[in-house]
């Protein structure tokens, strides 16, 4: 290019001069734009490490100078050198483990095409797409958040997470939770189109409230209503359809994390070895929880299950090969005297509520007594899942927050005995 200039203006150097500074401060601009926007990229990215999880809402708001005016400049340089935008799609960008700049067209990366003759159009192009998919407004932004209650230990966080998604769903709302608490830390739960994990949950604080008329089964004038505002909802939120609509989504999204599948792979892997069984495939785990404690003495008026119900639900299995039982208790003693006799047995010891939890649901089978915990086990479960008819005496408080034959709380293709 110099070369060039002074050729042609030989007879005239300071006009030649002239125009390699101009050239050359028009390069230096044009370097300092594109190294402050990828500097500004990396800083965003790198300041929120959890974007896609976390949301921070403020820096999609971007509003610097320099933005502004590289958005302004470069735009019509693309217009005239590429074809019109592609879409993207909103959700993929949502639920996406980690940012990465969205790919130019392939019309754009094809040889005879001008964007690829001219490398700073090729920056100004990236640098545009990066900035477009950072600010792009996202389908929370118009929609309303939906919170729900925070009692109880895992089960009742299972039935208001799953509860509080499912409602979403049916209202085009975004369901939000906690994330590094609670169930975060034990399933892979991952931004969707309906659910959105913040760092504290804020926002639920302030919002108005509807409450359930029962905790155990159904309450259809919860979900009676118009989406005006931000909404908190509450509390036990204990019945499947509320959330059965939702059914994929929810089970994609409790997957547990990897380290509790790989200990219960080892667990399994010692048991059916201590039974001379060479493979997994040989055996028919049965999980069986049994839930005593303090519903022995809860003033609510829980039943807990008795030995003749665990009898009738493990000779339901008696015809099933090389059955091998495993029993998560809160009572171990109480569990070791009833459970019948003349089969294979093993129990649960020192493992964490989750990896219990995750026990039971990759057994092949389960058996339930009472409880959240045990409930979820079997949702969880792919096989046959036996539960106890009657979680609740008859007469006491609890009875009345369920349904007159329980079925708005046990899942229909379930068996009670």
């Amino acid at each position: 290019m110099l070369f060039f200039t002074f050729f042609i203006f030989e007879k005239n150097r300071i006009l030649a001069l002239k125009c390699v500074l101009y050239y050359t401060g028009v390069l230096f601009v044009g370097y300092i734009i594109v190294i402050c926007g990828l500097f500004q990229q990396y800083r965003v990215t790198t300041k929120n490490t959890s974007f896609p999880r976390s949301f921070n809402l403020s820096a999609l708001r971007l509003n610097i100078p320099i933005r502004k005016f590289f958005m302004k400049t470069s735009a019509s340089w693309i217009s005239k050198s590429t074809p019109p935008s592609y879409s993207v799609n909103e959700s993929e960008i949502l639920s996406q483990d980690y940012f990465t700049p969205i790919e130019l067209p392939p019309v754009a990366q094809e040889p005879n095409n001008p964007i690829s003759k001219s490398l700073a159009s090729r920056l100004a192009s990236t640098l545009v797409e990066s900035f477009q998919s950072l600010t792009s407004p996202l389908p929370t932004e118009s929609r309303h958040f939906l919170c729900t209650g925070r009692m109880g230990r895992l089960g009742n966080h299972l039935f208001e997470f799953a509860s509080g998604y499912g409602i979403a769903a049916k209202k085009n709302m975004v369901s939000i939770i906690q994330q590094r608490k609670s169930i975060d830390l034990i399933f892979e739960l991952k931004n969707d189109s309906h659910l959105l994990l913040l760092p504290d949950l804020n926002k639920c604080n302030k919002v108005p409230k509807r409450y359930e008329r029962w905790c155990s089964r159904h309450d259809p004038r919860l979900e009676n209503f118009t989406v005006t505002s931000d909404l908190w909802i509450g509390w036990g939120l204990q019945s499947w359809k509320y959330f059965n609509d939702s059914y994929e989504n929810l089970r994609k999204q409790l997957t547990f994390k990897k380290p509790i599948r790989d200990k219960v792979i080892t667990i399994q892997e010692s048991i059916f070895r201590k039974y001379n069984f060479s493979s997994r495939h040989m055996v028919t785990f049965i999980g069986v929880h049994i839930r005593r404690g303090d519903m022995l003495t809860d003033p609510l008026g829980y039943d807990v299950a008795t030995p003749e119900y665990l009898s009738r639900a493990v000779a339901f299995f008696k015809n099933y090969t090389n059955t091998i039982f495993i029993i998560c208790s809160t009572d171990l003693k109480w569990s070791k005297e009833n459970m019948p006799k003349n089969i294979r047995v093993e129990y649960s010891v020192g493992n964490s509520a989750e990896v219990d939890m995750a026990l039971l649901a990759y057994s092949d089978h389960v058996i339930q007594t009472v409880g959240t915990f045990g409930w979820w086990s079997g949702w969880l479960n792919n096989g046959t899942v036996i539960y106890y008819k009657w979680p609740a005496k008859e007469g006491k408080r609890l009875r009345s927050t369920f349904s007159k034959d329980y079925s708005d709380f046990f899942m229909p293709h379930w068996i009670g005995m």
